[in-house]
């Protein structure tokens, strides 16, 4: 056959196909909806689920018409005003995964102040799906029909005579039903049953997500974990300090013991203890990012802004009269307690507080007009390619964005104001969170949210491409504007001294890897602001120094545990204030690192009130911080503190509150020192007081753990994998033996 002749014959059915694929490509994975409707009538398969059960047309229009009278009803709110768990469900199915900025922050919030274990990833799969929500509620409610939970029409009465006068303003049970019933047609049984169905769904979550099997003794070590502390008196000294003024510490180590060393710990992160690695050596280097900025220093801003006149900060005053001048004290000031009134200071007490922060306004905006100047000048002009092109390329941007050096120049002229404009080298998260200028800079979110910087340079595509940095900032691309970036003091304080703003772009970046050779480095310089830095020490990371000084580090941990005999010895003889002075007489001066450090450089630490880090602590810890690179070296610092109280508490004889024979020594691995102990005590929990916390701690840790486990009940794709749904062709294919199994997984 002639295609041409074909193509014209066929010309219909080809561009059908042409706009369905298009379609797919353009809207991704949110085209599932589209593809749920069918062709074949109302009563047609589209899909199937469970053991063949039928989703067609017909059953999405009746689940469409009850999602309706239930938002007629404010369910939604009611759920989101109870828990989680009602939280999650009432996104599932009431926002069409669009959540509001403000209850998303709510459920962030909610999270934290709970210790729930739930990640900000979790939170964006509620969002991020492809099922519609009237196939969620389908799904939903057959698994909760299987298990027979069920709420009966007097019991949802009930319910509702109690909520409706409160959600809608003093309107009764009788007359909003009543107006449903005459305005809908629908009859007050069918309005309660599925209310109840949205109630039964509900209680299901709560009955699969408690914790139902925590025995008595997990209950007792719980409450033991969190209320028993340590107590210790002790010196630390680390085998860091020794290595670098003892002289038989000075020996290089050989090119053999270096090889090896590094070949052995070349696949940890630094810090990752395990009992392979004891001590947390590591090499492995981090995600890492270079950033291109142009960066104003405030108080070269302060001299280019006029004050604010007298008649300005007076409007300012009476603008703000309320908000900011009133505060609330106690109607008898002699009486702490009494009932508390509105007092409003004047105007010429707080006058110099109002004209100080008119003028912080005038230069945080003006240097805030001076970067978005730029950065509408070096905003890469995407609009120019080709929009059936597809997606640009990096090299694409790279070559539409605007030059830093040549606008920061231009704009200086301009505002006759220094513009600070290079490259940094590559950082890790952690380099730029420890950086006095990168570690303080946010940029605000559409939503006014503070967005850490370090968060967002890190969420570009090529490090993690299918994260979201945050749900109301937009994720950047490589060679795109980021800003402006301001520091987070500069709304507050006096000193301008030290303050930047800037914006920035990612121009290159590298993936967490393994060292190429022991002989590579790199530069992690920052910004260089003039002056200021001259006296920057060696920014370059070279992995041989690395390796090198941890080796000499580790055999210097001998010397420094005679230096440990030496200290206890002196204290044995002289009592510890002697011997402490003793000892930095010897060992304090060349202990400095810097001219200005004191020179007693041991001191005897006192440490009170201990507790133990339980390892569900620590999952929280992680699922709080996943997702934010720079909160990684916190998860690792709290294992390292959890097992440095686990090896103080292992000192203390189980039948015993503290221990006898003191002074000793104990080292302690992960930061290679040794402790002198002059005491060590446990407070331990009593019968007493574990039977008042026992019933306690089991609510909350049921609690804590049917919270958490919302999010995983309720995440879409865990609902798919639970009832099996698959397409209507998908279904005619032979069985998939791994169904069955990724149910019981999702589950």
């Amino acid at each position: 056959m002639n295609l041409v002749k074909w193509f014209r014959k066929n010309n219909k059915k080809v561009m059908a196909v042409v706009v369905v694929v298009i379609m797919i490509g353009f809207i991704g994975g949110s085209a599932l909806p589209y593809l749920f409707r069918g062709t074949g009538g109302l009563h047609k398969a589209v899909a199937y689920f469970a053991d063949g059960e039928k989703i067609t047309p017909n059953k999405r229009n009746i689940a469409r018409r009850e999602l309706d009278l239930l938002r007629m009803l404010r369910a939604g709110d009611l759920l989101r005003s109870q828990d989680l768990r009602g939280m999650a469900l009432s996104e599932l199915l009431f926002s069409e995964g669009r959540g509001s900025p403000m209850l998303i922050n709510r459920i962030k919030q909610m999270i934290r102040e709970n210790q729930l274990r739930v990640s900000d990833a979790q939170i964006n799969d509620l969002y991020q799906r492809q099922m519609p929500s009237d196939i969620c509620w389908l799904l939903l409610n057959h698994e909760v029909e299987q298990a027979g939970v069920r709420v009966a029409n007097e019991e949802v009465g009930k319910l509702l005579s109690r909520v409706i006068p409160q959600m809608f303003n003093g309107q009764s049970y009788s007359q909003l039903i009543g107006s449903i019933v005459n305005r809908q047609g629908v009859p007050q049984e069918q309005i309660l049953a599925t209310y109840g169905k949205l109630l039964a769904v509900w209680q299901y979550a709560l009955m699969v997500s408690s914790n139902q099997d925590v025995t008595n003794s997990q209950i007792r070590h719980m409450a033991s974990w969190e209320n028993e502390t340590v107590n210790a008196e002790l010196v630390r000294l680390d085998a860091a300090v020794f290595a670098r003024i003892l002289p038989e510490t000075e020996a290089e180590p050989s090119e053999d013991q270096i090889s090896a060393h590094f070949d052995k710990y070349k696949q940890f992160f630094a810090g990752e203890v395990s009992e392979q690695n004891p001590y947390g050596f590591g090499y492995k280097l981090a995600d890492r990012v270079r950033l291109e900025y142009m960066a104003i220093k405030l108080s070269d801003v302060s001299p280019t802004v006029s004050p604010p006149t007298a008649e300005e900060c007076e409007q300012y005053y009476e603008r703000n009269r309320e908000r900011l001048f009133t505060q609330q004290v106690p109607a008898d000031p002699l009486d702490p307690n009494s009932e508390r009134v509105p007092q409003t200071r004047s105007y010429a007490e707080v006058a110099s507080v109002v004209r100080e922060q008119l003028l912080r306004n005038k230069i945080n905006s003006k240097a805030d007009q001076i970067l978005i100047e730029a950065k509408n000048r070096t905003e890469p002009a995407l609009e120019t390619l080709d929009a059936e092109a597809g997606k640009p390329t990096t090299e694409q941007i790279k070559k539409l964005a605007g030059d830093y050096a040549a606008t920061s120049v231009q704009l200086g002229e301009e505002y006759k104001i220094k513009i600070y404009t290079g490259q940094t080298g590559m950082l890790s998260s952690v380099e730029m969170q420890t950086d006095k200028h990168l570690g303080r800079l946010i940029v605000m979110s559409q939503q006014f949210n503070p967005v850490r910087l370090s968060q967002i340079v890190f969420s570009v595509d090529e490090l993690t491409e299918d994260e979201p940095v945050s749900f109301d900032t937009q994720k950047p691309r490589m060679y795109e504007n980021i800003g402006p970036a301001k520091d987070m003091m500069a709304e507050m304080g006096r000193d301008l001294s030290g303050l930047v703003v800037a914006i920035l772009r990612v121009v290159d970046v590298a993936k967490a890897s393994e060292p190429e050779s022991l002989d590579q480095t790199f530069s992690t310089r920052t910004l260089e602001l003039g002056q200021e830095d001259e006296d920057k020490s060696d920014t370059t990371y070279s992995v041989r120094e690395k390796v090198t000084k941890d080796i000499k580090n580790l055999a210097a941990l001998d010397a420094t545990r005679g230096k440990a005999e030496e200290l206890i010895a002196l204290a044995a003889q002289d009592g510890w204030e002697n011997a402490l002075g003793q000892f930095n007489k010897l060992y304090g001066e060349q202990a400095k690192q810097d001219p200005n450090d004191d020179p007693n450089a041991f001191k005897m630490e006192n440490l009170t009130g201990l507790r133990r880090i339980s390892r569900g602590q620590l999952a929280t810890l992680q699922a709080h911080s996943a997702g934010d690179p720079s909160q990684a070296v916190l998860t690792r610092e709290a294992k390292a503190e959890q097992q440095f109280i686990e090896q103080l508490y292992s000192l203390v004889p189980l039948d015993s509150n503290s221990v006898e024979n003191l002074p000793l020594i104990m080292e302690f691995k992960p930061n290679m020192s040794l402790y002198c102990l002059k005491h060590l005590s446990v407070e331990r929990l009593g019968q007493e007081q574990y039977e008042k916390l026992k019933a306690v701690r089991l609510y909350r840790e049921d609690q804590v753990q049917s919270q958490s486990l919302a999010l995983v009940h309720f995440n879409p794709e865990n609902i798919v994998k639970r009832m099996n749904l698959r397409s209507a062709s998908e279904s005619e294919k032979p069985a998939d033996a791994n169904a069955t199994t990724q149910a019981k997984e999702a589950s």
